[in-house]
């Protein structure tokens, strides 16, 4: 019961957040879903228009790269670039990122408000194979990507990055990060206390590299 009044709790401190926190000045002329939310420009949408927060449209994101855009809000980067990830992504030595980098501006008012990034019940799959069959796309999956929500987004700042393509994109930002933040459920912690959560997850057994798979519809 305890564990149950805490996530109602957390839920509702999520959708007072999406009130209250400010939208950006780079954001406010994106597309709004139902609830009001400003729709990321390379977030996949449906043939009925719906956003799909936890799928990116794999053209838009390559386009970004190229253009050395911000994924979010579609504006030009600065030489100082945000990325968000799992642990794995951005602290293990193997690690990369599988989305674009973004401005400090938009890639904190995600982490506080997206609906995947800091809802605390949200429990989509971004391997949706429904989704997939239905939108017709052929949609590519690394299995050395950890296909739940991380318990822990980590979010660094770095001033470039190498990316390599194929059948899914690679984007390893340049070392050593500038910044370096841990967030859980919307909340910036501590940099002790996401540092130990995220020494755990590093500590346990990466899942088994092997070539990456295509979801066809």
């Amino acid at each position: 019961m305890k564990e149950l009044a805490a996530d109602m709790d957390a839920e509702t401190e999520f959708r007072r957040r999406l009130e209250c926190v400010a939208v950006p000045d780079e954001m406010r002329d994106l597309p709004r879903d139902r609830r009001g939310y400003p729709i990321p420009a390379i977030v996949f949408r449906d043939a009925g228009g719906t956003p799909h927060f936890t799928i990116n449209d794999a053209g838009m994101s390559l386009r970004a790269l190229e253009e050395d855009r911000c994924p979010i809000c579609w504006g030009r980067l600065t030489r100082g670039r945000w990325f968000v990830g799992g642990p794995l992504s951005a602290l293990h030595e193997r690690g990369a990122f599988g989305d674009p980098p973004g401005h400090r501006a938009c890639v904190g008012y995600a982490l506080q408000v997206c609906p995947y990034l800091a809802a605390p019940s949200y429990a989509k799959r971004i391997d949706d194979r429904g989704l997939v069959r239905r939108a017709g796309l052929a949609v590519a999956m690394d299995p050395t990507v950890v296909p739940e929500r991380p318990a822990l987004f980590v979010a660094v700042m770095a001033v470039g990055q190498s990316v390599r393509k194929g059948a899914t994109i690679s984007i390893r930002p340049k070392k050593p990060y500038r910044a370096i933040e841990y967030w859980r459920r919307g909340r910036r912690l501590p940099d002790d206390e996401g540092a130990a959560i995220a020494a755990a997850i590093l500590g346990e057994p990466l899942p088994q590299p092997g070539a990456p798979r295509i979801l066809r519809p």
